[in-house]
């Protein structure tokens, strides 16, 4: 049985928003599958900061970063906000990460994940997996 609600990573709201990033058509095929089945996409809300970032800076596409920005302001997000005890268990998670690539960003995913009791993730990292995670795909 699919769980109602998905977690999404920042990877996934990129690949959604930037048509040349290697993952668009996946993420777009996966959001409209998700949305098919009634599954409920949450994004927690360092999600926002780090996208519109990355976006701004790393893909010089400041247009798409205001996009993402105007529809968290219009409300068109299901946003899960970052509560003490949920800072703590990625905190944990993020401790027991072996590899460089995995951050605090992430383990805040995950343990949304983990809090919210969905069991995908909508992400193109494989690190989710490996603790425990199914895929949205």
């Amino acid at each position: 049985m699919i769980n109602s609600i998905t977690v999404a990573d920042t990877d996934a709201l990129i690949a959604l928003v930037l048509e040349k990033d290697p993952n668009h058509i996946k993420a777009v095929e996966i959001s409209r599958v998700l949305t098919e089945k009634g599954i409920t996409v949450v994004f927690p809300v360092t999600v926002f900061p780090e996208a519109i970032t990355s976006l701004k800076r790393a893909a010089n596409q400041p247009e798409k970063a205001h996009l993402i920005n105007k529809q968290l302001r219009q409300g068109s997000f299901h946003v899960d906000y970052l509560d003490e005890n949920t800072l703590l268990r990625a905190s944990e998670i993020f401790d027991q990460a072996s590899s460089k690539q995995n951050t605090l960003f992430d383990a805040i995913v995950a343990a949304t994940a983990e809090k919210l009791g969905a069991d995908s993730i909508f992400s193109f990292d494989a690190w989710y997996p490996k603790l425990g995670f199914k895929s949205a795909e």
